[in-house]
Protein backbone atom coordinates (compact mmCIF):
# COMPACT_ATOMS: atom_id res chain seq x y z
CA UNK A 1 0.00 0.00 0.00
CA UNK A 2 0.95 3.53 -0.79
CA UNK A 3 2.01 5.71 2.27
CA UNK A 4 1.81 9.54 2.61
CA UNK A 5 4.49 11.30 4.54
CA UNK A 6 3.71 14.78 6.00
CA UNK A 7 5.35 17.89 7.66
CA UNK A 8 3.75 20.57 9.75
CA UNK A 9 6.24 23.37 8.66
CA UNK A 10 6.06 25.39 12.16
CA UNK A 11 8.62 26.52 14.22
CA UNK A 12 9.64 25.42 17.95
CA UNK A 13 7.24 28.39 19.43
CA UNK A 14 4.44 27.03 17.23
CA UNK A 15 4.01 24.53 20.01
CA UNK A 16 0.27 24.50 21.52
CA UNK A 17 1.28 23.50 24.82
CA UNK A 18 1.98 25.80 28.07
CA UNK A 19 0.96 29.18 29.14
CA UNK A 20 4.65 30.30 28.93
CA UNK A 21 4.89 29.38 25.07
CA UNK A 22 5.29 32.73 23.45
CA UNK A 23 2.40 34.33 21.94
CA UNK A 24 1.88 35.86 18.45
CA UNK A 25 3.27 39.50 19.06
CA UNK A 26 6.37 37.76 20.72
CA UNK A 27 7.28 35.72 17.21
CA UNK A 28 8.87 38.13 15.15
CA UNK A 29 11.62 38.71 18.10
CA UNK A 30 12.49 34.96 18.18
CA UNK A 31 15.61 33.35 16.61
CA UNK A 32 13.90 31.04 14.26
CA UNK A 33 15.22 27.15 13.77
CA UNK A 34 12.46 25.96 10.92
CA UNK A 35 14.35 26.66 7.81
CA UNK A 36 17.43 24.78 8.96
CA UNK A 37 15.16 21.79 10.27
CA UNK A 38 12.99 21.75 7.75
CA UNK A 39 16.11 21.38 5.18
CA UNK A 40 17.28 18.47 7.41
CA UNK A 41 14.10 16.71 6.66
CA UNK A 42 14.25 17.44 3.10
CA UNK A 43 17.59 15.94 3.00
CA UNK A 44 16.48 12.64 4.60
CA UNK A 45 13.27 12.43 2.53
CA UNK A 46 16.00 13.26 -0.53
CA UNK A 47 18.51 10.24 0.61
CA UNK A 48 14.86 8.11 0.50
CA UNK A 49 13.52 8.95 -3.01
CA UNK A 50 10.33 10.15 -1.05
CA UNK A 51 8.56 13.13 -2.08
CA UNK A 52 6.21 14.55 1.38
CA UNK A 53 3.52 17.00 1.85
CA UNK A 54 4.32 20.13 3.27
CA UNK A 55 1.67 21.98 5.30
CA UNK A 56 3.06 25.34 5.57
CA UNK A 57 2.33 27.54 8.32
CA UNK A 58 1.37 31.11 6.71
CA UNK A 59 3.20 32.99 9.65
CA UNK A 60 6.21 30.57 8.22
CA UNK A 61 5.89 31.37 4.66
CA UNK A 62 5.57 35.20 5.09
CA UNK A 63 9.03 35.14 7.50
CA UNK A 64 10.68 32.35 5.49
CA UNK A 65 9.23 33.24 1.70
CA UNK A 66 12.43 31.50 0.42
CA UNK A 67 12.08 27.77 2.06
CA UNK A 68 8.41 27.98 0.85
CA UNK A 69 10.08 28.22 -2.88
CA UNK A 70 12.52 25.47 -2.18
CA UNK A 71 9.95 22.67 -0.81
CA UNK A 72 8.62 22.97 -4.36
CA UNK A 73 11.49 22.81 -6.41
CA UNK A 74 12.80 20.12 -4.51
CA UNK A 75 9.31 18.44 -5.85
CA UNK A 76 7.21 18.33 -2.54
CA UNK A 77 3.66 19.41 -2.40
CA UNK A 78 3.11 22.53 -0.51
CA UNK A 79 -0.15 22.89 0.62
CA UNK A 80 -1.78 25.06 4.04
CA UNK A 81 -1.55 24.93 7.89
CA UNK A 82 -3.41 27.78 8.58
CA UNK A 83 -2.19 31.62 9.06
CA UNK A 84 -0.93 31.95 13.23
CA UNK A 85 -1.15 28.47 14.37
CA UNK A 86 -4.67 29.37 15.99
CA UNK A 87 -7.42 26.21 17.02
CA UNK A 88 -10.26 25.64 14.79
CA UNK A 89 -12.28 25.51 17.73
CA UNK A 90 -11.38 28.59 19.12
CA UNK A 91 -12.61 30.61 15.44
CA UNK A 92 -15.72 31.70 14.36
CA UNK A 93 -16.81 30.03 10.87
CA UNK A 94 -16.17 33.25 8.97
CA UNK A 95 -12.61 33.80 10.88
CA UNK A 96 -12.20 30.53 9.77
CA UNK A 97 -12.92 31.07 6.43
CA UNK A 98 -10.87 34.02 6.04
CA UNK A 99 -7.88 31.76 7.55
CA UNK A 100 -8.36 29.50 5.05
CA UNK A 101 -8.47 32.24 1.91
CA UNK A 102 -5.40 34.16 3.11
CA UNK A 103 -3.41 31.22 3.76
CA UNK A 104 -3.87 29.68 0.21
CA UNK A 105 -3.16 32.81 -1.33
CA UNK A 106 -0.01 33.48 0.79
CA UNK A 107 1.23 30.20 -0.48
CA UNK A 108 0.23 30.00 -3.62
CA UNK A 109 1.70 33.35 -4.70
CA UNK A 110 5.00 32.46 -2.83
CA UNK A 111 5.40 28.88 -4.78
CA UNK A 112 3.33 29.67 -7.96
CA UNK A 113 1.47 26.34 -7.71
CA UNK A 114 -1.75 25.64 -6.84
CA UNK A 115 -2.55 24.74 -3.19
CA UNK A 116 -4.90 21.77 -2.68
CA UNK A 117 -4.71 20.65 0.80
CA UNK A 118 -5.40 21.75 4.41
CA UNK A 119 -4.13 20.65 7.93
CA UNK A 120 -5.63 22.08 10.89
CA UNK A 121 -3.36 23.25 13.83
CA UNK A 122 -3.17 20.93 16.69
CA UNK A 123 -6.16 18.70 14.84
CA UNK A 124 -8.82 20.99 15.84
CA UNK A 125 -11.64 20.25 14.44
CA UNK A 126 -14.21 18.86 16.02
CA UNK A 127 -17.75 18.20 16.25
CA UNK A 128 -18.12 22.20 17.62
CA UNK A 129 -16.99 23.10 14.18
CA UNK A 130 -19.44 21.42 12.18
CA UNK A 131 -19.01 24.37 9.65
CA UNK A 132 -15.63 23.00 9.08
CA UNK A 133 -15.42 21.34 5.82
CA UNK A 134 -18.33 23.57 3.90
CA UNK A 135 -15.60 26.57 4.66
CA UNK A 136 -12.58 24.29 3.25
CA UNK A 137 -14.51 23.58 -0.18
CA UNK A 138 -15.90 26.94 -0.39
CA UNK A 139 -12.88 28.43 -0.15
CA UNK A 140 -11.32 26.42 -3.03
CA UNK A 141 -9.85 23.52 -1.07
CA UNK A 142 -9.78 19.68 -2.33
CA UNK A 143 -8.52 17.92 0.25
CA UNK A 144 -8.19 18.06 4.27
CA UNK A 145 -5.84 16.21 6.78
CA UNK A 146 -7.09 17.20 9.97
CA UNK A 147 -9.43 14.59 11.39
CA UNK A 148 -7.98 12.67 14.07
CA UNK A 149 -10.06 9.68 15.29
CA UNK A 150 -8.68 8.81 18.61
CA UNK A 151 -8.86 10.82 22.13
CA UNK A 152 -6.68 13.07 22.32
CA UNK A 153 -5.56 15.99 24.51
CA UNK A 154 -7.27 18.24 22.15
CA UNK A 155 -9.26 17.89 19.22
CA UNK A 156 -9.71 13.95 18.12
CA UNK A 157 -13.11 13.01 16.74
CA UNK A 158 -15.19 10.03 17.11
CA UNK A 159 -15.61 8.18 13.44
CA UNK A 160 -15.55 5.43 12.15
CA UNK A 161 -13.59 6.12 8.68
CA UNK A 162 -10.33 5.58 9.62
CA UNK A 163 -8.77 5.39 5.96
CA UNK A 164 -8.94 8.35 3.20
CA UNK A 165 -12.62 9.20 1.97
CA UNK A 166 -14.93 11.69 0.59
CA UNK A 167 -16.92 13.78 2.68
CA UNK A 168 -20.16 15.13 1.44
CA UNK A 169 -21.12 19.05 2.44
CA UNK A 170 -23.51 20.99 0.81
CA UNK A 171 -20.97 23.30 -1.15
CA UNK A 172 -19.31 19.94 -2.58
CA UNK A 173 -17.17 16.92 -1.82
CA UNK A 174 -13.76 17.17 -0.36
CA UNK A 175 -11.62 14.52 0.31
CA UNK A 176 -10.02 13.19 3.65
CA UNK A 177 -6.74 12.25 4.62
CA UNK A 178 -7.40 11.10 8.31
CA UNK A 179 -4.62 10.63 10.94
CA UNK A 180 -3.55 6.69 10.93
CA UNK A 181 -4.45 4.85 14.09
CA UNK A 182 -4.05 1.39 14.94
CA UNK A 183 -6.77 -0.81 16.98
CA UNK A 184 -4.59 -2.13 20.32
CA UNK A 185 -6.74 -3.93 22.87
CA UNK A 186 -10.11 -1.91 21.52
CA UNK A 187 -8.49 1.09 21.59
CA UNK A 188 -7.51 3.47 18.50
CA UNK A 189 -4.15 4.53 18.99
CA UNK A 190 -1.87 6.69 16.67
CA UNK A 191 2.07 5.61 16.47
CA UNK A 192 3.02 7.50 13.26
CA UNK A 193 3.35 11.26 14.45
CA UNK A 194 4.51 13.82 16.35
CA UNK A 195 4.59 13.01 20.35
CA UNK A 196 3.49 9.23 19.28
CA UNK A 197 6.38 9.10 17.15
CA UNK A 198 8.69 10.03 20.03
CA UNK A 199 6.97 8.54 22.46
CA UNK A 200 6.56 4.60 20.85
CA UNK A 201 9.51 2.94 20.66
CA UNK A 202 11.21 2.28 16.79
CA UNK A 203 10.21 -1.47 16.79
CA UNK A 204 6.56 -1.06 17.42
CA UNK A 205 6.17 1.60 14.79
CA UNK A 206 7.64 -0.77 12.11
CA UNK A 207 5.27 -3.70 13.47
CA UNK A 208 2.20 -1.45 13.39
CA UNK A 209 2.97 -0.09 9.90
CA UNK A 210 3.61 -3.81 9.04
CA UNK A 211 0.49 -4.83 10.68
CA UNK A 212 -1.75 -2.49 8.58
CA UNK A 213 -0.17 -2.64 5.34
CA UNK A 214 -0.74 -6.89 6.34
CA UNK A 215 -4.34 -4.99 6.46
CA UNK A 216 -4.20 -3.20 2.89
CA UNK A 217 -4.23 -0.22 4.67
CA UNK A 218 -2.07 2.85 3.63
CA UNK A 219 -1.10 5.27 6.65
CA UNK A 220 -0.09 8.68 6.83
CA UNK A 221 2.94 9.53 9.00
CA UNK A 222 3.46 13.27 10.13
CA UNK A 223 6.77 15.27 11.91
CA UNK A 224 7.28 18.77 12.81
CA UNK A 225 10.64 20.38 12.02
CA UNK A 226 11.32 21.33 15.52
CA UNK A 227 11.18 17.15 15.79
CA UNK A 228 14.64 16.59 14.41
CA UNK A 229 16.63 19.22 16.72
CA UNK A 230 16.86 18.19 19.87
CA UNK A 231 18.64 20.82 21.29
CA UNK A 232 16.06 23.61 20.00
CA UNK A 233 14.68 25.71 22.83
CA UNK A 234 12.27 24.62 25.55
CA UNK A 235 9.31 26.37 27.47
CA UNK A 236 8.23 25.77 30.78
CA UNK A 237 5.21 23.62 31.11
CA UNK A 238 3.30 21.42 33.68
CA UNK A 239 5.31 18.10 33.69
CA UNK A 240 2.53 16.38 31.60
CA UNK A 241 3.11 19.07 28.66
CA UNK A 242 6.67 19.42 28.96
CA UNK A 243 6.63 15.52 28.44
CA UNK A 244 4.67 15.18 25.64
CA UNK A 245 6.21 18.48 23.74
CA UNK A 246 9.81 17.03 24.64
CA UNK A 247 10.06 12.92 25.13
CA UNK A 248 12.41 11.12 22.81
CA UNK A 249 13.73 13.89 20.84
CA UNK A 250 16.97 12.63 20.46
CA UNK A 251 15.17 9.40 19.13
CA UNK A 252 13.57 10.59 15.88
CA UNK A 253 15.80 10.60 13.30
CA UNK A 254 16.38 6.94 13.71
CA UNK A 255 13.00 6.00 13.55
CA UNK A 256 12.37 8.69 10.66
CA UNK A 257 14.77 6.52 8.57
CA UNK A 258 13.38 3.31 9.45
CA UNK A 259 9.90 3.98 8.36
CA UNK A 260 10.69 5.91 5.18
CA UNK A 261 12.49 1.80 3.87
CA UNK A 262 8.75 0.75 4.40
CA UNK A 263 6.29 1.93 1.86
CA UNK A 264 6.15 3.73 -1.70
CA UNK A 265 5.52 7.44 -0.84
CA UNK A 266 3.11 9.05 -2.93
CA UNK A 267 2.22 12.62 -1.67
CA UNK A 268 -1.42 13.57 -0.77
CA UNK A 269 -2.13 15.73 -3.86
CA UNK A 270 -0.75 13.49 -6.33
CA UNK A 271 -3.08 10.63 -4.46
CA UNK A 272 -6.04 12.34 -4.70
CA UNK A 273 -5.48 12.84 -8.02
CA UNK A 274 -4.84 9.40 -9.02
CA UNK A 275 -8.75 8.92 -6.99
CA UNK A 276 -10.16 10.94 -9.59
CA UNK A 277 -8.42 9.62 -12.63
CA UNK A 278 -9.82 6.61 -11.43
CA UNK A 279 -13.38 7.99 -11.21
CA UNK A 280 -13.23 9.45 -14.42
CA UNK A 281 -11.89 6.12 -15.68
CA UNK A 282 -14.89 4.32 -14.41
CA UNK A 283 -17.61 6.71 -15.17
CA UNK A 284 -16.52 6.57 -18.75
CA UNK A 285 -16.90 2.99 -19.01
Amino acid sequence: MQAHFTIDVEDYFHTVEGEHVPKLAQWDALPTRVEKNTQVLLDILDEHKVKSTCFVLGYVARRHPDLVREIARRGHEVASHGMNHKHVFEMAPEEFAQDLETSKKLLEDICGMEVLGFRSPGFSYTDSSPWFFEKLVDKGYSYDSSVFPAARFEGGIKTDQFDPHWVTTSQGRIFEFPITVAPVFGKNICFFGGGYLRLFPKWMIVSMTKRLQRAQRSVLYYIHPREIDPSHPRYKMNPLNYFRSYVNLKTVESKLRAILKLSEFINCGEYLRQIKLQEDNNASR
